[in-house]
């Protein structure tokens, strides 16, 4: 089957909405049986769910466009802030809003899209409270990994602090997907460029002992409880790999 070259049709759509929005953003797109064999199965259940029966023209002929929205600079340096009395909760509170924002923003542009390909729209992951489930496993059933999606797409690779790492912003980055049953031109998969760095391991310590951990997730979704923010989202690590992406570039 003929890839269909409609990538740039997409890229129009998406970065006019990007400039009446006035954010920054990356798309690409993934082969979609890439993808269905790179996540955990019980979010390969989630992709065999939503596909219902056209799930085999997915796996034959099937890509995932991926879309991401960058955050502004300014809320990245919001976060962690450390003052004489504690942490600055207001400033690092900036950070939960942006999420939220940017999450409407892409399950706004990915639904336009999804609607113009007979496609898809799999909504951005959500700061859903950590105290209203009782462990991180519990959000896998619902949702597809739109760090793999993009990962596939190769909009960036998988840094040492799990997140998807972009050349243009670092981590400071949030993702959506859509299926279509198309095989639109797809990207290539990047080998890591974190090298030496380890800005993140640095500032996290649950970062650091992943390893020595059973779910090195389920320490990060009880420290989101303890922090007291009003979303559950922390950033220490995007902020710490943000600024090192950046100083790359001076």
């Amino acid at each position: 089957m003929m890839k269909i070259e409609k990538n740039s049709e997409i890229a129009e759509i998406f970065h006019n909405y990007l400039d009446e929005v006035n954010y920054e953003g990356l798309l690409s797109v993934a082969n979609f049986s890439e993808v269905y064999n790179s996540v955990m199965d019980e979010q390969k259940q989630y992709l065999e769910s939503i596909c219902g029966v056209k799930f085999n023209n997915y796996v034959d002929f099937g890509s995932i466009i991926s879309l991401g929205i960058a955050y502004h600079p300014e809320t990245i340096e919001s976060i962690n802030i450390k003052e004489e009395s504690g942490y600055n909760k207001e400033l690092w509170n900036q950070y939960g809003y942006e999420y939220s924002h940017l999450n409407k923003m892409l399950k706004e542009i990915s639904e336009k899209i999804a609607k113009l390909y007979n496609g898809i729209a799999i909504p951005p992951t959500t700061e859903t409270p950590s105290k209203e489930i009782r462990n991180v496993k519990d959000f896998f059933p619902n949702t597809l990994s739109h760090r793999a999606v993009a990962e596939n797409a190769g909009l960036g690779w998988r840094g040492k602090n799990e997140l998807l790492i972009t050349y243009e912003y670092g981590p400071a980055i949030r993702f959506v997907s859509i299926l279509v049953s198309l095989k639109f031109i797809e990207g290539k998969r990047i080998d890591s460029q974190c090298g030496e760095c380890n800005a993140c391991l640095e500032i996290c310590p649950i970062l650091r002992e992943k390893s020595n951990l059973k779910d090195y997730r389920e320490n990060c979704r009880l420290y989101l409880n303890s922090l007291g923010l009003v979303h559950d989202v922390c950033g220490k690590c995007i902020k710490a790999c943000f600024k090192e992406i950046i100083s790359r570039k001076r």
